[in-house]
């Protein structure tokens, strides 16, 4: 931990290292939910790290009122982030409700904005979130690990298989009448003093994946979860497809496909021929070179929304491997656009 603005602002020099930010400055606990937020200082990394999600409101319970049961969470916290845009990931899947506020998330191939009254399930996995500041996001949170689904699938719908649907890694689900009801039975619950008994969180979790799948609107979130049932670890494919533009080591994607880390780098050798870490140099670089012909975006941002570790490290990277700077790219590249017309 650090103290005093001194600190700080030292920390904050150390270009490439850890940077520090008040939490308090971070996340703004709920008024009407949650005792006066600390002072605290929580160590975080520089932006182009990515938080890890869970573990963020895990060991911060004074700022995301939370109840667990078996691996799962609720969560409901009122959170606007100073930061425009920050990087995050999950080892599981969550549903967002939002309350107010609104957030876009972006992925590779997409991106979604989030509303009050918006329902979506968040796949396992990383996204870039640029936060809106007109007013505070508020939003209740349900945390859920694939051996909890399959289990629920098992008792609601063992006979029914995947149909093999494509789904993109946010994934809306429709609103109706039950699953309205359904939240405004749940805030009570984080007004409460008392513990919440775990038999009754499980069931809550249990009545919203049902009040979802009930809606025929939702299909492809219910498809989502069926070929999740049958799975002892994840697809690599599916998570290295739809996750490799971001800051991520390779434990947290071992992490995601419910691997250890030797088991990870075993089977992706015998799937991509080749390791993990020139493999995801060699598709951030092919998405920067994408973005830089594509997009007007600075270099920094570039940098960011690819993946690299800083500005720096992408610049130096990638003129080593394509000979010129990404500016030089850009420039070469429109040069050849117009010649072509």
């Amino acid at each position: 931990m650090i103290g005093g603005k001194r600190d700080v602002k030292r920390a904050k020099k150390r270009k490439g290292r850890e940077g520090f930010i008040n939490l308090s400055e971070l996340c703004a606990p709920s008024r009407s939910l949650r005792p006066a937020f600390s002072t605290k200082i929580l160590v975080l990394y520089p932006p182009f790290f990515m938080i890890n999600y869970i573990e963020l409101v895990v060991n911060n319970p004074e700022y995301f009122k939370q109840f667990s049961c078996k691996g799962m969470l609720f969560l409901n916290y009122d959170c606007p982030v100073k930061a425009k845009k920050l990087a995050a990931w999950a080892e599981h899947n969550y549903i967002y409700y939002v309350l107010t506020g609104r957030k876009t998330l972006h992925t590779i191939d997409n991106s979604i904005t989030l509303t009050a009254g918006s329902i979506a399930f968040i796949k396992k996995g990383a996204c870039i979130v640029e936060q809106f500041f007109d007013e505070p996001f508020c939003i209740v949170v349900f945390i859920m690990p694939d051996t909890f689904i399959q289990t629920f699938l098992q008792d609601y719908a063992n006979d029914e298989k995947p149909s093999g649907m494509a789904t993109p890694p946010v994934i809306s689900i429709q609103d109706d009448i039950m699953t309205r009801n359904f939240y405004q039975s749940i805030i009570p619950y984080f007004a409460a003093t008392d513990n919440v008994p775990e038999d009754i969180l499980e069931l809550k979790f249990k009545e919203l994946l049902l009040s979802i799948l009930h809606n025929p609107a939702n299909e492809q979130l219910h498809q989502h979860l069926l070929s999740i049932k049958g799975q002892t670890a994840t697809s690599i494919q599916s998570i290295m497809d739809t996750n490799y533009a971001y800051n991520l080591n390779i434990e947290a994607y071992a992490r995601m496909t419910n691997r250890s880390v030797s088991s990870f780098k075993r089977d992706f050798q015998a799937i991509y021929k080749t390791t993990p870490g020139r493999w995801l140099m060699e598709k951030k670089l092919n998405h920067a070179r994408k973005l830089l012909v594509q997009t007007n975006d600075a270099v920094a941002s570039i940098a960011f929304d690819s993946g690299f570790e800083n500005t720096a490290h992408f610049s130096r990277i990638f003129k080593q491997k394509t000979g010129a700077t990404p500016l030089e790219y850009r420039k070469r590249a429109s040069e050849r656009a117009v010649m072509a017309i």
